[in-house]
């Protein structure tokens, strides 16, 4: 089954306490079954990986280094199919 799914959107991430920074978004309608990934960089100038996945729309990042460029960006992923990726957020560790 083909799905349209839509891009997060409203990313919002921050560094809460010493090591971890939370990453929010809103989604759209889905299936229950959607997963999100959180794509993450360390610096603007590498390259973007898949970080980890969640199935709510907020995410705690505790592989953080404070003082340290982050920048984030969710999909939202139903088996073979995905949607774009939300906009950017930057955050720096705490």
């Amino acid at each position: 089954m083909d799905l349209n799914l839509q891009a997060p959107a409203r990313i919002a991430a921050s560094a809460v306490s010493e090591g971890i920074n939370k990453i929010d978004f809103t989604v759209g309608d889905a299936p229950p079954e959607v997963v999100y990934e959180v794509w993450r960089r360390h610096g603007d100038t590498v390259d973007w990986y898949p970080h980890a996945t969640t199935t709510n729309p907020s995410f705690e990042d505790s592989d953080v280094e404070p003082g340290q460029y982050y920048e984030y960006k969710i999909r939202a992923v139903h088996g073979e199919s995905a949607s774009e990726f939300s906009e950017s957020a930057v955050v720096y560790g705490k």
